[in-house]
């Protein structure tokens, strides 16, 4: 049975001849997309194009809206390993009645912010349903209330410069819901618009007050306050940096409105800001490059992969986190396969210094130390994964074998048989874990 979201999505696409393009080096994503719209929702239209390079994509954009067709974009946050912010701020620019919704993998509340002031319409985290894929298709073509729509309404109406419909528009709204910061933005562009900058800005500042976090009031009253009067330029550009603040070049602003101020100290402060956000935005560029060129070379030539995990790991020294342990654990498994097993103990030792309790490096410190037979140290990091996580051996039926046949090999029976019989339970027709533990019985007697 069909949902309201469906019915939405299916008029965009077949009432209003709506197009999609997507671009992304994803083509997981496309294949879930493609077979959303034609398969689940049964579209019959060719009302999808997949890119995965910018020039292409923008130029089918500019075909589409110059053909008068209602245009959705899906943007991947990082193409290739490279932010798609430039991208995503020259559509807002140049195409601004189209909808972008960008795609991120698990991100901060941080990167969502900045993601909807580059100008996202909606944000998909993914891995994502195809019921909450049609959902947000939903919720990106139509806004849900008659409040939405109106603002809809009126943001079409700023666009096309009819400025006394703007104000008829605003009034509507503030009349449904008083002191609406949406209905008192679009009040205040239109007053704007007529050349009215002091009523403008009394619109913007209630606009402000009635939503503190709300981004696009602060922005007018910072672009109204530039060039005029520094202390209420800095007053707005600090809060909006308090609200979003991974944007380098408000930071580098900042600092140089500081700088002109001969603030020298404050100026530097920022300026450091902004190099740390810049220094992250590469290191995110340098990571996919060289993990993806580690991947490359990971089963035909470990060595070489060995130096491009080791690269990555001294590039984000200053930067580590328990985000990087698949790159230790990568790297790890590059030495052992060259027999590099010290230098593998070594590697996983250093990955504990930034998840200092994670199971997993104790039972790869293990493993490496199992291919240099020095079976008593390999027990020894078995047993410390075992206690940081009492579920490490029921995570996989080859850890279980490993930890228990490393465990009987030492003389720890106890041991082994607290791992096998939690094994059985997940895995009863393992015949390995059961030869093992009948090993281990016949060893307790």
């Amino acid at each position: 049975m069909a949902t309201r979201y469906d019915n939405i999505v299916r008029e965009f696409y077949e009432e209003q001849a709506g197009f999609t393009v997507l671009l992304s080096d994803e083509p997981s994503f496309y294949k879930l997309l493609r077979g959303t719209l034609h398969k689940i929702l049964a579209i019959r239209r060719d009302c999808l194009a997949y890119f995965q390079d910018q020039a292409p994509c923008l130029s089918e954009i500019k075909d589409k809206v110059g053909a008068n067709e209602p245009v959705l974009v899906f943007v991947e946050r990082l193409i290739k390993g490279r932010p798609s912010a430039d991208f995503i701020l020259n559509i807002r620019r140049v195409f601004p009645e189209v909808k972008v919704v960008v795609l991120t993998d698990e991100t901060s509340q941080e990167e969502l912010i900045f993601l909807h002031e580059l100008g996202a319409n909606n944000i998909i985290t993914k891995p994502v349903s195809v019921d909450s894929l049609v959902q947000k298709l939903a919720f990106t073509i139509k806004p849900q209330g008659k409040l939405a729509q109106l603002v809809e309404a009126g943001k079409k109406l700023l666009r096309n410069g009819e400025l006394d419909k703007v104000l008829l528009v605003s009034s509507k709204i503030l009349d449904m819901k008083p002191d609406s910061p949406a209905a008192l933005m679009l009040q205040g562009d239109a007053l704007s618009g007529m050349g009215q900058r002091e009523e403008a800005l009394k619109s913007y500042i209630q606009a402000h007050e009635q939503s503190k976090v709300f981004m696009e009031p602060i922005k007018k009253l910072a672009d109204f306050y530039k060039d005029n009067d520094d202390d209420q330029y800095l007053h707005y550009l600090k809060k909006l940096d308090s609200i979003s603040p991974l944007n380098t070049e408000r930071k580098c602003e900042i600092g140089k409105v500081h700088l002109s101020r001969e603030e020298i100290e404050d100026a530097e402060r920022y300026f450091d800001q902004a190099v740390r956000c810049a220094v992250k935005e590469a290191h995110e560029y340098l990571s996919q490059v060289m993990s993806g060129i580690a991947e490359s070379l990971f089963d035909v030539a470990p060595d070489k992969a060995e130096k491009y995990y080791a690269k990555l790991l001294k590039v984000k020294s200053s930067s580590l986190s328990s985000d990087d342990l698949e790159t230790y654990n990568r790297l790890g498994i590059a030495l052992r396969k060259q027999g590099k097993w010290q230098q593998a103990v070594e590697n996983y030792q250093a990955a504990l210094k930034v998840a200092p309790n994670e199971p997993g490096l104790f039972y790869n410190i293990g493993l490496a130390y199992s291919d240099g037979k020095e079976y008593a140290k390999c027990a020894k990091y078995f047993k410390k994964a075992v206690r940081s996580d009492g579920m490490i051996h029921k995570s996989a039926v080859s850890v279980a074998r490993n930890m228990a046949g490393i465990f009987l090999k030492v003389g720890m029976t106890a041991e082994a048989r607290v791992v096998l019989e939690d094994a059985l339970a997940d895995f009863p027709d393992d015949a390995k874990l059961k030869a093992l533990l009948q090993k281990s019985a016949s060893e307790q007697r």
